[in-house]
């Protein structure tokens, strides 16, 4: 039987449908994204890479470069973290950034910021 002190606890709340919606409406000049379940939360991706994902209702996008961390760094973004029950620390997700309010209500910086993580690495 397995040590149930090594996993992880995710707390995560439903997302809810409305806001799901709104971030993929918001993201609709992005192209087609497809999404899918991950972690309780809904991930995003576009021509099969890795976007974002979705959860407790806050919209986190997958940020590797340092240059591109640095800006969400700037407009004040969070990395996402979660809790496990055998550390006193929360896990931090290094790549994972939340999107600013602020950027989420606004469509064209939205999409802007998107296509800057889809075209990491290219």
């Amino acid at each position: 039987m397995a040590d149930s002190s090594i996993y992880a606890t995710l707390t995560v709340m439903s997302n809810s449908d409305e806001f799901v919606d709104y971030v993929l409406d918001q993201l609709s000049l992005v192209g087609v994204i497809l999404t899918s379940r991950m972690f309780g939360g809904v991930l995003l991706k576009v021509n099969n890479k890795q976007l974002g994902i979705v959860i407790n209702d806050t919209l986190y996008f997958k940020v590797k470069e340092p240059e591109l961390q640095q800006k969400f760094i700037d407009l004040e973004s969070e990395q996402f973290e979660y809790e496990r029950n055998n550390r006193e620390e929360p896990v931090v997700i290094r790549n994972w950034w939340s999107v600013p309010p602020e950027s989420l209500e606004n469509r064209e910086e939205l999409v802007g910021l998107a296509y800057e993580v889809l075209l990491q690495g290219k």
